[in-house]
């Protein structure tokens, strides 16, 4: 019996010791509309609350990012997820603004050496931890112009795009970023 006892102890911590460490996460996404906005929310990751109507459209896996489209057709990608979970922070040595460096650093070499486009740094604000960024050019003939701002809150990335589109200016776009990170509403 002891030996029993023993058997199903050590195959019991056996596989706790196996297993990996999973976040469960809560997600969701409601229009408001008194205050026309889109809140979107991945607990415990983080929020935003995007100004007007947006649907969420696909989901990427890989990079974690929710994409939305409005009724005019712009499209932006939203992502949330621990800063110790990017293969170049896995020693949780980066925090703050000096993740925010790295992520940019890391993020856009991998586009423009996979892809050949080209990039442009267009803004950094360590108090506030964020870098806006853009990537353009074009790869096998499709046109690329994504604005991006990757900002660190509370040891958590926040990822945000805007695709191509003709639609808003380059102000409106490096505004409507800042805007979702910064969760403040400018006057218009």
């Amino acid at each position: 019996m002891k030996q029993i006892y023993l058997f199903y102890l050590f195959t019991t911590l056996f596989f706790v010791c196996c297993t990996t460490r999973r976040t469960s996460t809560i997600v969701s996404c409601e229009y408001d509309e008194k205050h026309d906005q889109t809140n979107y929310m991945i607990f415990p990751y983080g929020t935003a609350s995007i100004p007007g109507k947006w649907d969420k459209t696909s989901y990427n896996t890989i990079s974690k990012q929710q994409f939305f489209k409005n009724e005019k057709g712009v499209a932006i990608a939203i992502s949330f997820g621990p800063c110790n979970k990017y293969e170049f922070n896995t020693d949780k040595s980066k925090k703050g603004f000096a993740f925010v460096k790295a992520f940019y650093e890391w993020d856009s070499q991998y586009l423009v050496s996979t892809y050949g486009l080209k990039q442009e740094l267009i803004e950094e604000n360590e108090l506030e931890n964020y870098i806006i960024w853009r990537i353009y050019g074009y790869y096998n003939n499709s046109h690329w112009d994504t604005y991006f701002l990757i900002g660190e809150k509370r040891g958590f990335a926040n990822n945000y795009s805007i695709m191509d589109t003709d639609m808003w200016t380059i102000d409106q776009k490096i505004k409507f970023l800042k805007e979702i990170y910064l969760d403040r509403k400018e006057n218009k």
